[in-house]
């Protein structure tokens, strides 16, 4: 009988629904919301950065990744008991004034002229295609974002798919870029290459 199963018939599991970001030994960490342990036996094998995917709550609160299913609680709901390191708390300061937060994306230049470029954020759970730049030129894309002020979001570039993901120089998934909310904040990012070409 597998660890889920034996907690599930104990009655000690709570499943949630995640974005992983890495996970490496005992740790797992998940987008917008900080770093898990994984329970004893569990291992990060079925688990892909940015693809969503369930985790199981045991008593202990460590968590064993599984197969996502519909009554999956949203990851804001993860007590904060059961991370290693905790998400942010909500900065004391004004959370009512908007900013504009202005992101510059560079794309490399085997990227298809027609695509549009899409900005995937935490705020979604990472939706591929959350939000499209608008397009300056044949490689370079901008987007303004409103954040509150003090606010961070967490960000990926993609050509409206995780399959067009972008990709670091190693061909590796990127750390999250992040937008923050102060007066004329501005981030440039370079896309390296993409998911899909080589």
């Amino acid at each position: 009988m597998t660890f889920a199963l034996t907690l599930a018939l104990a009655g000690a599991l709570t499943v949630y629904r995640i974005v992983p970001l890495a996970c490496s030994g005992d740790r797992l960490v998940v987008a917008g919301a900080g770093v898990l342990r994984l329970a004893d036996g569990a291992s990060c094998a079925s688990v892909v950065p940015g693809r969503p995917l369930a985790v199981a709550l045991d008593a202990d609160n460590r968590v064993t990744p599984q197969a996502l299913t519909a009554d999956a609680l949203p990851a804001a709901k993860i007590p904060r008991a059961a991370f290693v390191i905790a998400p942010a708390a909500a900065a004391a300061e004004d959370q009512t004034t908007l900013v504009n937060s202005t992101i510059d994306v560079f794309v490399p230049p085997r990227t298809p002229p027609s695509d549009d470029i899409y900005i995937s954020t935490e705020r979604s759970s990472w939706a591929p295609a959350e939000i499209r730049m608008d397009r300056i030129d044949a490689r370079h894309f901008r987007l303004v974002l409103q954040l509150h002020r003090g606010a961070r979001v967490a960000f990926r570039v993609t050509r409206g798919s995780f399959g067009t993901i972008e990709r670091d120089a190693s061909r590796e998934l990127p750390h999250p870029h992040e937008a923050v909310g102060d007066p004329d904040a501005h981030v440039t990012v370079t896309v390296a290459a993409w998911a899909d070409i080589d």
